[in-house]
C-alpha cells in the first residue's frame, strides 16, 4: 500500500511536470470511524508561522485494499478512486501554495474529477481507446453523491459537468492514440484557473 501511494503521487507529478516535495506516507491518515459518508477528506490549515499544513484522511478499508494495479482493474476501480481523488487534492493544493495562488473548492474538485479519468486511462493505455467510453460513463454518469448540503452538492455536480465536457475533448486524442498530445491537454487544464478550465471544457 505505501509503495502504491508513493507511486501514484509520483505519477501525478510526472504527468504535470511538477515536484510538490510531498511524501504521501507522512500525510495520509487512516480513519476507521464514520466520516459523514465520505471515504476521503483533505484537511488544510495555516500554522502560526504562516506555513500551510495538510493531511489526507482516508477510510481504513479503502486504504487497506488499495494498490497500484487497482486503476487498471474495473472490479477494483471504485475502491481506488477515493485514494486517487485525495492525492489529486494534495498535489493541487501544494502547487497552488507554491505559486501563492488562491484556489476554490470547486477548482479543487474539478481537477480531481479530471485526474481520476486521466490516471485511470494512462494506467491502461494499451486498451484505453476501448475503455474510454465505459470509464466516462462510470465516472461522470453512474455515481452517487453522499448526503451533503446544497452548496456542496452544487459544487460536486458542477465539477462533474466540467470534467465530462473536458473528457469530450480528450476522446479523439485517446482513440487516435496521441498520448503526447493528450498529456499536453491535461497539463493545460491543470495549469489553468477555474475560469480557464471551464473555457477548455466549453
Amino acid at each position: 500500500m505505501s509503495r502504491a501511494l508513493a507511486q501514484l503521487c509520483r505519477g501525478l507529478e510526472a504527468l504535470y511536470q511538477t515536484n510538490s516535495g510531498l511524501d504521501p506516507l507522512t500525510l495520509v491518515r487512516p480513519h476507521g470511524g464514520p466520516m459523514g459518508g465520505a471515504q476521503e477528506l483533505l484537511l488544510v490549515r495555516e500554522s502560526a508561522d504562516g506555513a500551510l499544513e495538510v493531511a489526507l484522511v482516508l477510510d481504513h478499508a479503502v486504504l487497506r485494499d488499495f494498490d497500484a494495479d487497482a486503476l487498471a482493474d474495473d472490479a477494483r476501480l471504485g475502491g481506488a478512486l477515493p485514494v486517487l481523488e485525495g492525492l489529486s487534492h494534495l498535489c493541487y493544493v501544494a502547487e497552488a501554495a507554491r505559486q501563492e495562488r488562491p484556489i476554490s473548492g470547486l477548482e479543487l474538485e474539478t481537477q480531481a474529477e479530471v485526474d481520476k479519468l486521466a490516471l485511470t486511462l494512462l494506467s491502461r493505455w494499451e486498451r484505453a481507446h476501448k475503455d474510454f467510453d465505459g470509464l466516462v460513463d462510470r465516472l461522470y454518469f453512474r455515481y452517487t453523491l453522499r448526503p451533503m448540503d446544497a452548496e456542496l452538492t452544487r459544487r460536486y455536480e458542477t465539477a462533474n459537468r466540467v470534467a465530462l465536457a473536458f473528457s469530450r475533448r480528450l476522446r479523439p486524442l485517446v482513440h487516435a492514440r496521441k498520448i503526447s498530445v493528450l498529456r499536453q491537454a491535461l497539463r493545460e487544464f491543470w495549469r489553468s484557473p477555474m475560469a480557464g478550465k471551464q473555457a477548455l471544457a466549453a
